[in-house]
């Protein structure tokens, strides 16, 4: 009987657990990105890259209470990232430059994650969040 009761505590934390990550307010949804399908401002195609080096600039807006710290960017093989600001105030936005030097990329379509990990200190709280930017293209 003691087996049984434990079995059925366990279960209801287990479900009760799982059940609270499905519960995301709508204020806080832009901490947790959007899941389906990606954060279109997040993401740019080069299309067809060839000659010169090619740049494209990605806005981060920090609408904390303090300021945004990056903390650690997770950068792919042959894609250059320039952080513009590595602390950003609140309200302010930074700037993240990525870009494809067709002289180093392999010849054909490419598409790429960069991972940029931020930190902010709120009054009791650090949260810590992971910004994913998406490139593609094709290096003829």
């Amino acid at each position: 009987m003691k087996l049984q009761k434990l079995i059925m505590l366990f279960v209801a934390v287990f479900a009760f657990t799982f059940m609270g990550y499905g519960q995301v307010e709508p204020g806080e949804a832009p901490m947790f990105g959007n899941v389906r399908g990606g954060n279109p401002a997040h993401s740019h195609n080069f299309g067809k890259v060839s000659g010169a080096v090619q740049s494209y600039n990605f806005k981060i807006k920090n609408t904390g209470t303090t300021t945004m710290h990056i903390t650690d960017i997770k950068i792919p093989e042959k894609i250059g990232v320039t952080v513009m600001n590595m602390h950003i105030p609140k309200g302010k936005e930074g700037i993240i430059i990525i870009t494809v030097d067709p002289t180093i990329q392999v010849k054909g379509k490419f598409a790429e994650m960069i991972i940029i990990t931020t930190q902010q200190k709120e009054p009791g709280m650090i949260t810590t969040k992971e910004i994913s930017f998406t490139v593609a293209g094709e290096v003829k």
